[in-house]
Parts: C-alpha cells; sequence; structure tokens
C-alpha cells in the first residue's frame, strides 16, 4: 500500500470542503437565529419599558391627585378655623357687652336701693344680682373655653375625614 491516488485526496478533500462549507452554514444560521432572538429581546424590552414607564406615569398622576386633595382639606381646614376665629371674637363682643350691662345693671340696681358698694373686689354677700352678675359672667367665660375647644375639635376631624377621603378617593 503506497499511499492514496489522486482520486482518493480528491474525495477527501471535497468531504473537507463540504464539511467546511456545512459547519461555515451552520455557523452562519446559528448568527441568524442569535439576531432574530436578540431583536425579539429588544422588543420585549421595548415594550416592558413602555409599560413601566407608562405605569409610573398613572401612579405620579395618581399621587399629585392625592396631593391636590390633601392641600385642599388643608386650606378649607385653614378657612374654618378662621371662620371659627371669627366667630369667637364675635362672641368674646357679645359677651363683653352683656357683662357690662348686667354690670351696670347690678350698679344701678344698688344705687336704687342705697345700698352700699362692696368694700372689697367681689360682690357682696347680700347682692343678689351682684352673685347673678358673678356667676354668669363666669359661666360665660367657661362657655367660651369650651366653645373653641369644641371648634378646634370639630375642624380637626373635618380635615382627618377629608384627608382620609382623599387618600382612598379613585383620582
Amino acid at each position: 500500500m503506497m499511499g492514496l491516488s489522486l482520486r482518493g485526496w480528491a474525495w477527501i478533500a471535497g468531504l473537507l470542503f463540504a464539511a467546511a462549507v456545512w459547519a461555515g452554514l451552520a455557523w452562519a444560521v446559528g448568527v441568524w437565529k442569535d439576531s432574530l432572538r436578540e431583536e425579539g429581546r429588544a422588543e420585549v424590552r421595548a415594550e416592558w419599558t413602555r409599560q413601566v414607564v407608562a405605569d409610573q406615569v398613572k401612579e405620579d398622576r395618581k399621587e399629585a391627585a392625592r396631593r391636590r386633595a390633601q392641600q385642599e382639606a388643608q386650606d378649607a381646614h385653614a378657612q374654618d378655623l378662621a371662620r371659627a376665629a371669627a366667630d369667637a371674637a364675635g362672641a368674646r363682643a357679645a359677651a363683653d357687652r352683656l357683662r357690662a350691662q348686667l354690670a351696670a345693671f347690678a350698679a344701678s340696681g344698688r344705687s336704687s336701693r342705697g345700698d352700699p358698694a362692696p368694700a372689697g373686689g367681689g360682690a357682696a354677700a347680700g347682692d343678689p344680682i351682684g352673685v347673678l352678675a358673678d356667676v354668669l359672667s363666669r359661666a360665660d367665660e367657661r362657655a367660651g373655653v369650651l366653645a373653641a375647644y369644641a371648634d378646634a375639635a370639630r375642624t380637626a376631624g373635618q380635615l382627618c375625614e377629608r384627608s382620609y377621603d382623599a387618600l382612598i378617593a379613585p383620582p
């Protein structure tokens, strides 16, 4: 056995050439498939990114609506407090006028009976009008304090309700 003939070498060269062509084609097809997969992945990533951005924009709008509603609740609370303060000032002025009238009435009652004025800073024990004026004055002062507390509690409760409603309300 001497070696291969020219025909044998041609046959082997043809097989090697065919194998090389086959390998090249397989590599090219693999590259093509990978590029198609990568394009598909890029499309999926782009769609996912668009969806995430759309969801974030939607959430941002909801949050902005909640903030606006919270601010509106705060503004309404401030207006309620201002109204309550104005009403309290009017009530204090009316109470001061009433106290002045009571004091004048008590003084006129003492002077018409000829009772002497009390010696100290308080009302005389025998002066029922003076005692009544003092009791009414103290009761009115206490009612003013309680009314201010009630107004503050009411407006705070309304602020809480408005804030809660703003948070749970659909935009």
